[in-house]
């Protein structure tokens, strides 16, 4: 009897987590009936390495998240994304089939990767076979990352990566049933999407940093453009490749404190309208979460967007 009273309630809803070596990124979504809650939304420093264990634990029990379910995020550069033809097999032979398919291509032993895949569209690539992507992570890392969730007092879900949290964006706030191309413009380097109807056709990653203040920069015209290519090639590569109509849409994810002027200089450096996702608005939130705060942590609420079976499972 005593045992029941103690018990703690349930904590409701999924936490979107992502973790590198400078600070912890943390999300915690609600679902109603007819709406989210973004319940709380926070960034932490990590102030000494090899301390985001205890950071972690540390605001799970602040914040009352114990055995809390979660979804994490890895970071760029934990992971590689390879689009690839899909093995003729047996649907549970196709992890196994697509490991020795991309073992030459992956930078660590093949048995030290831990290899996931997704589909790409029924009717992505026209004309041609039918295409994956595979996603190949170190399994050291994905062992510590497990240790880390496990021991900070969380419920891991799933591991995913930043391509399926943006996807779980727009899809949630942007109807891209035309078209629509989503990038989030980093110092470590851009990842584009294009989807429609809420798949996930075409992902890429795009090396040219954009940093927090590159528009002030003084090779910014030379990165503007490098960029603007990159993203035109991408779209190029959509059309003439994938053999799909253009996108509707051009967007950008909101930025710490130049969205405007970013939105404009793509806009004049591609010829076409470029508009920014504005989740930050959208997403129902509790009164201490700050518009800047969501924005920052948008991987993380992508990752507590996640439904079941709608991302990677590393």
């Amino acid at each position: 009897m005593l045992e029941l009273f103690g018990r703690k309630k349930r904590v409701e809803g999924l936490i979107g987590l992502s973790i590198n070596d400078s600070r912890i990124s943390l999300a915690h979504i609600t679902r109603g009936r007819d709406e989210l809650m973004l319940e709380k939304c926070l960034r932490q420093p990590i102030e000494k390495p090899g301390e985001a264990r205890e950071t972690l634990a540390r605001l799970v029990d602040e914040h009352g998240l114990v055995k809390a379910a979660c979804s994490c995020i890895l970071s760029p550069g934990d992971y590689n994304i390879y689009l690839v033809e899909a093995p003729q097999v047996e649907d549970d032979e196709v992890s196994s089939a697509v490991r020795w398919k991309i073992k030459d291509l992956l930078d660590m032993p093949v048995d030290d990767a831990v290899i996931d895949v997704f589909p790409a569209p029924e009717h992505a690539f026209q004309g041609r076979s039918k295409m994956l992507y595979a996603v190949a992570a170190s399994r050291p890392q994905i062992e510590q990352l497990i240790s880390t969730v496990d021991r900070a007092g969380l419920a891991l879900h799933s591991i995913d990566i930043p391509e399926m949290a943006m996807r779980n964006i727009t899809s949630q706030f942007m109807d891209d049933r035309n078209g629509l191309a989503f990038i989030s413009l980093k110092q470590s380097g851009s990842t584009l999407n294009i989807t429609r109807n809420g798949q996930l056709f075409l992902t890429r990653r795009i090396n040219t940093p954009i940093g927090p203040d590159a528009l002030m920069q003084n090779d910014w015209d030379m990165l503007r453009d490098r960029l603007a290519l990159e993203i035109q090639r991408s779209l190029d590569y959509f059309e003439s490749q994938m053999g799909q109509s253009p996108v509707s849409q051009i967007m950008i994810a909101p930025r710490e404190r130049d969205t405007e002027s970013m939105m404009n200089a793509l806009a004049d450096a591609l010829a076409s309208p470029v508009g920014v996702v504005d989740f930050v608005h959208d997403l129902p939130a509790r009164d201490d979460i700050t518009l800047e705060t969501k924005g920052a942590c948008m991987m993380s609420i992508g990752a507590a967007l996640r439904t079941d079976l709608e991302g990677v499972s590393l």
